[in-house]
Parts: C-alpha cells; sequence; structure tokens
C-alpha cells in the first residue's frame, strides 16, 4: 500500500469512528468497548450474564475501563420457569464457571468476577458507581425488566445502559422478552434506543 493509500485509509477508518459515535451508529457489540473508549467511559461496568466469558474479555481487551464486574450466578434453575438453551445442566454451568476464571485471570485487579444472581450482585453497587451495564441474563420479559429496574440507578449520568439478544418471541434457543422489555423502559424515561446491526443476536444501548 502507498503513502497515499494509507494516509487515505486512516482518514476513512478516523471519519467512520466518528459518524458511529455522533449519531448512535454501532455496527455490532463488538464496538461498544470502542464506544466506551471515545466517550471517557473508564471506570467501573459490569456485564450481567458472562456465561463462558467471552464478552467479557472483548470488553476488557479492547476496552480502556479500570474495572469489569463479570456476574452470573452459573447455576441451572428450574426449567418450567427459565426456557432457554443457557439453562444448562449444573455440571456444564460449573465447567463454564472454571473456564471463565481461567480467560479472565489474565487481566488482573481489572477483572472481578461475582457468582452471583444480578439481584444479588446489585445490591453491592451505589447508585451513580457505574459507567455501563451490559445486560445478557435470563431473557424473558419478566428477568429483563427486573434487571433494567435493578442497573439503571447503578449507572452515573452519561453512562450506558445496554445488552444483548434484542428480540421477542419463542425460538429453538428460548423464550426472548428483551425488546418488549427494553422498549418500554425507554419510552417510560424518554431515552433514545440505539439497536446494533448485525443481522441477528443484536444488541441494544441507552445513553443515560
Amino acid at each position: 500500500m502507498t503513502a497515499v493509500s494509507l494516509v487515505r485509509e486512516a482518514g476513512k477508518r478516523i471519519l467512520h469512528r466518528s459518524y458511529r459515535y455522533q449519531v448512535g451508529y454501532i455496527h455490532s457489540r463488538e464496538w461498544f468497548p470502542d464506544v466506551l473508549n471515545a466517550r471517557s467511559l473508564l471506570g467501573e461496568g459490569v456485564e450481567i450474564g458472562t456465561q463462558r466469558g467471552y464478552y467479557s474479555e472483548v470488553l476488557l481487551s479492547k476496552g480502556r475501563g479500570a474495572k469489569l464486574y463479570s456476574i452470573d450466578p452459573w447455576h441451572e434453575f428450574c426449567s418450567d420457569n427459565y426456557v432457554d438453551v443457557a439453562n444448562a445442566l449444573q455440571r456444564v454451568h460449573d465447567e463454564h464457571y472454571e473456564s471463565t476464571v481461567r480467560k479472565l485471570e489474565r487481566f488482573g485487579t481489572r477483572s472481578t468476577i461475582l457468582r452471583k444472581t444480578s439481584a444479588e450482585a446489585a445490591r453491592q453497587f451505589d447508585n451513580g458507581q457505574l459507567d455501563f451495564a451490559y445486560v445478557d441474563g435470563q431473557h424473558h420479559y419478566e428477568a429483563v425488566k427486573e434487571d433494567l429496574a435493578l442497573w439503571h440507578a447503578k449507572i452515573r449520568p452519561g453512562g450506558v445502559l445496554a445488552g444483548h439478544d434484542y428480540l421477542d418471541g419463542v425460538i429453538p434457543e428460548g423464550q426472548f422478552g428483551v425488546k418488549s422489555a427494553v422498549d418500554e423502559f425507554a419510552r417510560a424515561r424518554g431515552l433514545k434506543l440505539t439497536v446494533s446491526r448485525e443481522a441477528a443476536w443484536k444488541s441494544w444501548f441507552l445513553f443515560l
């Protein structure tokens, strides 16, 4: 690549980043750490629903935040109440927990794993303590509604409340009511909702 081509390509990247931050364009949740960096949201954040630790690793690798709390009970629930492929046997949850510990240990003190439910973990955070919360726990309507209520107050003004799997319906992966819960929450508080551009399993973002 020539010097001129390099300059042009760098200009395109700068313009692209500027565009997506100004108008709320987020192609995928992989860009979320870049958004946090650009907005100087470099304090503490949480991921609710860590499972295998993949997205916690993304947030810690690409983000420059001081601390990420990865929250998950890693616990098997009654299948009558929680219909989801993530509701695995207890031995599978234990394996996921151990794998997550190994995956995130390289981040040292920037990473803290809390083996707790969302409600249990929320009690240990002060209102306004967090720069962001990314919700990816149980996906049925009542659970998402509860998570939104639990974590909204924990985020400081200018922070971000976000999450995964912006959809409704009963599909092979389980019962989902994320879209309805998020839409109602945003509408009731007059918050602008941004949705990522993936073909499936979109993320949602509320800038507070």
